[in-house]
């Protein structure tokens, strides 16, 4: 198949697009992506790009057409607004100016909805068939972002994701809980397609955790939605001896964690800073209770967040501080202890089980999580499944 990924990040911004598209080349499909200058996660363009006009470059035989993005939508909701407008309309100019006959389109919708515009333009001059691979859930994301839910603001959201939706052949959805979400405004094929853990080659890095105490250990992006704070919060009031809490990250709330953390003279939670992604494993294997914490939202509790496959890798006791997907998925397969997000007394509460529960804990946590990755979340299974829903 000829096939056009359009997405608002692709290499060298680490996503799971990028695999995907590895794996379409290496099976022998021709593969064309429609992106931006890398910027991600820290808002300006990498270095070795110039955020300047039309550029295609190649990438181990994937040509990437790139346009301009604008800078600094990290910390302005004007220029992140101004951004998805401006991804609209380049990017739908040059999807139209593109050469080749593709036999479809694929949007992976990590972040607006609205990125799949460039492939409706497309679908409508060529009248070729249109999928999206959907992270984010509209309208609920809209409005965690701080949106007014009122009358006016539900009628165009409503009428602008049916729009959009309607305009697909298929949808793919990377959560089973966006699924009734998106059957109000979708009426034709609904397919669950989940995260699947990027097989990297790891380093052992140079971060050694003392394994004479307890290693709580938080890894990825750190934002209002991770709810690190009240974890916090709950650790520092469990107060659990010799134990530590490892956050490895960073992102637009990570000041913030750390000034709290100075602020109250909390010793024993330590905020390590970003690392290579290909030394998080080995990060993970020299813990002992991996904590995943999501803030109580009708959006975020119904995502599967990416850190759950590489914690399963991990075969590590889980302590969720979450609701919804996550919880389900923890509790479901007897992975760990979850507690209620906004209660920092029952995270406090559970952060105490959790302890219990991986003091007392098995090689039963090793074969649910692995039974898991080999069934619900196998690579080659989801892709199978992808490949063969956009060939037909």
């Amino acid at each position: 198949m000829k096939i056009l990924v359009i997405s608002e990040v692709f290499y060298p911004e680490n996503f799971l697009i990028n695999d995907l598209a590895l794996e379409w080349k290496k099976r022998g499909h021709h593969i064309e992506v429609l992106t931006q200058y890398p910027s991600y996660p820290e808002s300006f363009v990498f270095d070795g790009y110039k955020n300047g006009g039309y550029f295609v470059e190649d990438w181990n035989g994937i040509k990437i057409h790139r346009f301009k993005v604008i800078e600094g939508y990290k910390d302005s909701k004007i220029k992140k607004f101004s951004n998805y407008l401006y991804f609209i309309f380049k990017g739908g100019q040059i999807a139209k100016r593109l050469k080749t006959d593709f036999d479809c389109i694929f949007v992976s919708q990590t972040g607006p909805l609205t990125v799949a515009y460039p492939g409706i333009f497309l679908k409508k001059k060529n009248g070729v068939k249109l999928y999206i691979w959907t992270y984010d859930i509209w309208p609920d994301v809209v409005y965690s972002y701080g949106v007014p839910k009122n009358i006016v603001t539900n009628l165009c959201l409503n009428t602008l994701i049916k729009s959009i939706y309607n305009s697909c052949d298929k949808v793919f959805i990377s959560s089973e809980h966006f699924r009734d979400t998106i059957s109000k405004y979708f009426n034709r094929e609904i397919i669950y397609a989940p995260n699947w853990l990027q097989t990297v080659k790891e380093d052992r890095g140079h971060i050694t955790l003392d394994r004479n105490r307890i290693n709580f250990t938080f890894t990825g992006n750190i934002s209002i939605y991770q709810n690190l704070l009240n974890t916090i919060k709950g650790f520092a009031s469990a107060n659990i001896h010799n134990a530590i809490f490892n956050i490895f990250g960073n992102g637009s709330a990570a000041e913030e964690i750390k000034q709290y953390v100075v602020n109250n003279n909390i010793k024993n939670v330590i905020l390590h800073g970003r690392v290579p992604y290909n030394q998080i494993n080995d990060i993970l294997r020299q813990s002992d209770i991996l904590v995943l914490p999501l803030i109580s939202n009708e959006g975020i509790e119904k995502t599967e967040p990416l850190k759950i496959q590489s914690y399963l890798y991990a075969g590590k006791v889980i302590f969720g501080v979450c609701n919804g997907s996550c919880r389900e998925i923890i509790e479901q397969n007897n992975l760990g202890i979850c507690a209620s997000p906004d209660n920092v007394i029952d995270i406090s509460d559970k952060f105490k089980k959790v302890v219990e529960f991986y003091r007392n804990s098995n090689e039963s946590i090793q074969n649910s999580a692995l039974s898991l990755l080999q069934n619900r979340f196998n690579r080659n299974k989801i892709i199978d499944c992808i490949t063969d829903n956009i060939s037909h």
